[in-house]
């Protein structure tokens, strides 16, 4: 009966109207492929050829585009539900999503690692110095663990099941109100508000330390941490509305979750080219040196 379900559906939506979010949606998803996917093996290519052992920033960085990397090569596969309904089976609902959300949390706490490393090696560069390349790469380790870890409640509440346009879709399926509410607040928590919090204390604190220090000559550093801001709130903002939202009334949009969605992968597209523009000055900042001797 599933089988003959997911069938059915396929062979309808194949002729049937598509709604114009989807058309947009599924649009907006093949071009983030199209420029993500060659955008993040580039920066990977460009990275491992000047990685040097004692240098964090660019093994951060490589961190981050190979999470970004991993979640857009699922982006066929979405696309192809968008269009079709989801005819790959719970099990590949779970796995995809797991992958996802692993990706999304990894993306998002080496953004924060990253405003914390730059923090710590302008300010307190003896600090970090104590921290050796065995605590730089359990940094980066614990990423990826931790993010695993946060990412698993995905394979127990993402799942198959009927949307209001008829298609069935991998979509999040909560038994009751008080499991959405309690997921979408951690969601909210942690990959929005504390992330969110610390970056703008990062940034304040080192913006105070730059502006009133005359050995800093430019401000690279500083427009750096702008940048993953500016980044972070454009493309976190509506996810984070929409969470409380749905947090706050029963309301639910197919559209909604499209365009938060598209924006998770957008993300992930812009990344490489952000990261890739400052990629020369941090490799040439890359060994650490006192603060007051930086002159960029």
């Amino acid at each position: 009966m599933v089988n003959m379900e997911y069938q059915n559906i396929s062979n309808g939506s194949l002729f049937g109207p598509t709604s114009v979010e989807t058309l947009i949606s599924s649009s907006v998803l093949g071009l983030c492929c199209t420029l993500g996917v060659p955008g993040n093996v580039a920066v990977m290519v460009m990275l491992t050829q000047h990685l040097k052992e004692d240098s964090f920033t660019p093994k951060l960085m490589l961190s981050l585009a190979v999470s970004d990397l991993l979640s857009l090569i699922s982006l066929p596969v979405w696309i192809y539900a968008l269009l079709n309904g989801w005819v790959f089976g719970r099990a590949l609902c779970k796995l995809f999503s797991y992958l996802v959300y692993w990706s999304l949390y990894c993306s998002v706490h080496a953004v924060s690692l990253l405003s914390v490393q730059r923090y710590l090696q302008v300010l307190y560069p003896q600090r970090w110095a104590k921290l050796g390349r065995k605590g730089q790469n359990g940094l980066i380790f614990g990423i990826w663990t931790s993010s695993g870890a946060l990412a698993s409640y995905s394979l127990y509440f993402r799942s198959v099941k009927h949307m209001e346009d008829g298609f069935l879709q991998c979509y999040p399926d909560y038994s009751n109100t008080q499991e959405k509410i309690v997921v979408l607040l951690v969601e909210t928590l942690v990959m929005f508000i504390v992330p969110l919090v610390s970056l703008l204390g990062f940034y304040l604190r080192l913006h105070q330390r730059i502006s009133h220090s005359a050995s800093f000559k430019s401000h690279r550093l500083t427009k750096l941490v702008v940048r993953i801001v500016v980044a972070f709130f454009i493309f976190s903002i509506p996810c984070a509305i929409n969470n409380v939202v749905l947090m706050v009334v029963s309301w639910d949009s197919n559209a909604s979750h499209y365009i938060t969605g598209a924006l998770f992968f957008i993300n992930s597209c812009v990344n490489p080219f952000l990261y890739a523009f400052s990629a020369s000055s941090l490799r040439s900042r890359s060994t650490v040196r006192p603060a007051t001797t930086i002159s960029e």
